[in-house]
Parts: structure tokens; C-alpha cells; sequence
């Protein structure tokens, strides 16, 4: 099959990768939301001590599930990877950017590991934990970005080459590390979220600025700083004329500039609310949306730094 032109299994089969992948990342959330990340003990892989927990509580369940997935989530690799060494040169592509994908899952399963066997969940506010979740969240995002490669080399799309010396390859790379900034300040912000409940918007503000306040509430008044710093610069970068003036970017531009403001809106919606589980979970999903078109648009603009420099060799 010609590089360029689409693999349709593997194509349909990245994207329920991707898809995946996201329903992962959310229930990492939950878990993180409820409280439930010592539902199993401290064990892992087992749960309460054995691999299947019976008559556990709602806690031991969503983390259960969480695990199940995330089981899930590694099948569906392995699957994947068998299934692109049967597919040609399109197939050889899809599994290099699985080598990269299963690289970052493996973090993500070192990374939740270390979180169980050390204790840092629940109501734990340590040095370790205050570093591992904004760690664990920036993994997550480079897991899903690896997924969201696979699905381009699945498209048919060649493999992104960085040529620093380019404006649009610069400009690509600075928005990827802008919003995964934002997302390690987010983590911060949910975790502190978790420990320290306002009672009321007013009294967390209060709390924030207060002298004796914590490490964690006052990281609080970073995150939207950088959130609304941050996501009108990458709107700016994907807008540049200097980024890439091909319709499919600017079309990704587009949507990235709609995802911003609705993330905008579910952030003063969450703050208001007091951050109830419902709304983070959204708000997180709105920020997995966002992170996969900018993904996309930059693997794009690679991608063409392959394309000019392939031409460039040929001539």
C-alpha cells in the first residue's frame, strides 16, 4: 500500500486507540476526584490483596475500574502493534509511533504505581505527591500525543521531522510546551482542589492570599493565570501566518480557538461552582480536546518539514 494513502483498519483502529486513551485519562480523574486512589490498600497490581475485589465500597470500585481500563488500554496496544506488522509500510510507520506510545504508558503505569505503593492519595499533601501529579498529568498528555501520532501515520501521513531552524517548527513546538505548562499547573490546582475545599468562593480567595495558607492553596492563584495566558498565546501561535497556511491547519486552528473559549467558560463555571466532580471531569476532557487538535496541527506542520526535506533530496 502506497505510504501516503490511508490504511483503513488501522486507521479506524487508532482512532478507538485514541478515543480510549481519553476515557483513561478521565477516569484517572475521577479517581483523583473521589478520593479513590487508596480504594485498593496499598497493593498493586492487586487490589484489597487479590486481583479481583468482591463486595468492595464505591471507592475500591472506580479504582478497580480505573485499573481495568487501563489493562484495557494495553491490550488494545498490543493489538495494534501486531496488527501494523502485517500492514506494509504504512503498518512500519503506525509501530514506530507505537514504540512511543508504549513508552509514556509505561510511565503512566510507573507513575500511579509509585503514587499507590508510597501512599501519596486521598488526603495526602506531601512533597512527593505535590511533584508526582503534575509529573503524571504531563505523561498523560505525551501518551495522548503519541496516540494522536499513530492516527496521523495511520492517515497515511508521514513522520514529523523538526528542523529548529524553521519558524513553524518553533512556533509548533511552543505551543505543545504552553499547554502542557497549563496542564501541570491544572494538576496542581485539582489536587489542591481535593486537599483544601473552599466553603465558598469568597473564603477560598481569602485562603489563597492568607499567610499561613498552605503550599497547595496558593498555587491556586497560579493556574488561571497561565491557563488565560497560556491559551490566548497558543491561539496566537496557530493563528501566526508564520505556523502554516495549509486549510487542514487552519481549519484545526479554528477549532482550537473554540475549545479555548469553552475552556474558559467550564474554568469560571468550575471555580463558581467549587469545583464539583461533574464539572472537573469536563473540564478535563475539554483539555484533552484541545491538546489532541494542537497535536494534530503541529504533526501536520512537521510533517511537511518531511515532505520539503524528501524534496529537497530528491532534487
Amino acid at each position: 500500500m502506497d505510504p501516503d494513502v490511508p490504511h483503513p483498519k488501522l486507521r479506524k483502529w487508532s482512532w478507538a486507540l485514541l478515543w480510549l486513551t481519553v476515557g483513561v485519562i478521565v477516569g484517572g480523574s475521577l479517581v483523583r476526584a473521589t478520593g479513590s486512589g487508596d480504594g485498593c490498600g496499598e497493593s498493586w497490581p492487586r487490589c484489597e490483596g487479590s486481583l479481583f475485589p468482591l463486595g468492595g465500597g464505591t471507592e475500591t470500585t472506580i479504582e478497580f475500574a480505573h485499573r481495568l481500563a487501563t489493562l484495557l488500554l494495553a491490550i488494545a496496544l498490543v493489538a495494534l502493534l501486531i496488527a501494523a506488522r502485517r500492514s506494509g509500510e504504512v503498518g512500519r510507520r503506525v509501530q514506530r509511533g507505537l514504540k512511543w506510545t508504549g513508552v509514556f504508558f509505561m510511565g503512566e503505569v510507573i507513575i500511579g504505581a509509585v503514587l499507590v505503593l508510597a501512599g501519596w492519595v486521598d488526603q495526602d499533601a506531601s512533597i512527593g505527591r505535590t511533584i508526582a501529579v503534575p509529573l503524571h498529568l504531563v505523561n498523560t498528555f505525551l501518551l495522548l500525543g503519541a496516540v494522536v501520532l499513530v492516527v496521523h501515520l495511520a492517515g497515511g501521513g508521514v513522520w514529523p521531522r523538526i528542523d529548529r531552524k524553521r519558524r513553524s517548527n518553533q512556533l509548533g513546538l511552543v505551543v505543545l510546551g504552553v499547554i502542557l505548562l497549563i496542564a501541570a499547573t491544572g494538576g496542581l490546582n485539582a489536587l489542591a482542589d481535593s486537599l483544601f475545599p473552599a466553603d465558598s468562593v469568597l473564603e477560598g480567595i481569602k485562603a489563597e492570599f492568607g499567610s499561613a495558607a498552605p503550599f497547595l492553596v496558593r498555587v491556586r492563584t497560579v493556574h488561571p493565570v497561565v491557563a488565560i495566558a497560556g491559551g490566548l498565546t497558543v491561539l496566537m501561535l496557530l493563528r501566526s501566518p508564520s505556523f502554516d497556511g495549509s486549510g487542514s491547519v487552519r481549519d484545526l486552528a479554528d477549532m482550537a480557538a473554540v475549545l479555548v473559549g469553552v475552556e474558559a467558560v467550564v474554568g469560571i463555571l468550575n471555580i463558581a461552582l467549587l469545583t464539583p466532580v461533574e464539572v472537573q471531569l469536563v473540564h478535563l476532557l475539554i483539555a484533552d480536546a484541545l491538546w489532541i487538535v494542537a497535536t494534530l496541527a503541529v504533526v501536520r506542520v512537521l510533517a511537511a518539514t518531511t515532505e520539503v526535506a524528501s524534496e529537497v533530496r530528491a532534487t
